[in-house]
């Protein structure tokens, strides 16, 4: 179905009758269909949405150095009809438009990054819209967005607003300017971290990933899988401290993959990366798995993607395999994890999180 953000645009539908347009990260993949007669390129950051729309492409598995080694990561495109469907971390530069839709993400930092690659393909004279909830934070982004020229609102139902940027300022997207690289160091071990906005855990190491890695074993062996790896913090001080295992590092996002491959190579390490909405079209088996996930959809909890998650991770792994998960304490992984696995431990606990082992 329709999101109430697309449910916005339908009365809008007119906006898109001239131009050529540039649609960024869609939050359903069913706006496309409503304007299916316009030649349209779409930007997804996200696999999931990209995956739907894109109908035949369940998941994709990269080579952390080809990613590394390109400046704008990696492009996977599908062609639909009139619209041009591509997962990546960026804008394609090399094309220009005249008119940019932005879905508004959940951080300020991201929506400033996703202005300045919007500006970079318009003209002076071009137009950005942002479409967002009203409690997402759509009106503190239309200050966000003056410094690029004049901001009004277009319409507001379903809970969501449209406004419009009138291009005067056209910017350069720099990708470097975006990364921001840290040094960690976790019982003795030190590695490099690279993320940017848009990835989970920017510019720090969480309270939850680090008591997941005080608490795994020194005996990890074999295939491990480093679900949901945001920027590869967890892979990379897996890597560091074992560099015997063999590792696959799965995210959703584009730019978490994107970070991820630069977090290997500032490391000298590799891995297989996979962009993935969840573990749906992975068939790959693993020892282990090592995660700190997210399970939300927008600010709620959702339990049909713990579920769905937890049953297909046992469905990954070997015979005697293994999860190492940490959640937030008050959300009641143990009953969900027990209706799956053979034997859930709780490996440690603090006032916020706990960390679990759940045997095949």
């Amino acid at each position: 179905m329709l999101s109430a953000q697309s449910q916005l645009l339908e009365r809008n539908l007119s906006l898109f009758d001239d131009g050529q347009w540039l649609i960024i990260n869609p939050t359903d993949a069913y706006f496309c269909d409503l304007i299916a007669d316009k030649e349209t390129d779409i930007l997804h950051q996200y696999f999931d949405i990209f995956s739907e729309s894109a109908k035949v492409i369940q998941s994709h598995e990269l080579d952390s150095r080809d990613v590394a080694s390109k400046t704008t990561g990696f492009s996977i495109e599908q062609k639909v009809s009139k619209h041009l469907h591509t997962f990546s971390p960026f804008v394609d530069t090399t094309k220009s438009y005249s008119h940019v839709l932005i879905y508004l993400p959940k951080s300020k930092a991201h929506l400033a990054m996703l202005l300045q690659m919007a500006s970079a393909v318009l003209p002076a004279d071009g137009q950005i819209y942002l479409v967002g909830e009203n409690k997402g934070g759509i009106k503190s982004a239309g200050k966000l967005a003056e410094k690029y020229g004049t901001v009004s609102k277009i319409d507001s139902a379903r809970h969501c607003s449209l406004i419009n940027i009138h291009v005067e300022q056209r910017g350069e997207f720099n990708i470097d300017q975006w990364l921001d690289a840290q040094t960690y160091e976790l019982d003795g071990c030190e590695w490099e971290v690279t993320s940017m906005p848009g990835v989970f855990s920017y510019k720090e190491l969480d309270t939850g990933t680090r008591l997941l890695l005080e608490k795994l074993p020194s005996n990890l062996r074999g295939d491990i899988l480093d679900f949901a790896c945001g920027a590869g913090v967890i892979g990379a001080n897996l890597l560091k401290q074992y560099p015997h295992l063999s590792l696959t590092m799965l995210d959703v996002n584009a730019l978490a993959l994107f970070c991820a491959a630069r977090t290997l190579h500032a490391n000298d390490q590799v891995a297989t990366l996979i962009a993935a909405n969840g573990l749906h079209g992975v068939n790959d088996k693993f020892q282990h798995i090592v995660t700190n996930p997210p399970f939300h959809t927008g600010v709620k909890t959702d339990y049909s993607i713990t579920r769905r998650f937890i049953t297909d991770a046992k469905r990954v792994l070997t015979t005697r395999g293994s999860m190492y998960m940490v959640a937030n304490r008050f959300l009641p992984y143990p009953g969900l994890l027990s209706d799956t696995f053979g034997q859930v431990r709780t490996l440690a606990q603090t006032s916020q999180f706990s960390v679990y082992l759940a045997l095949v």
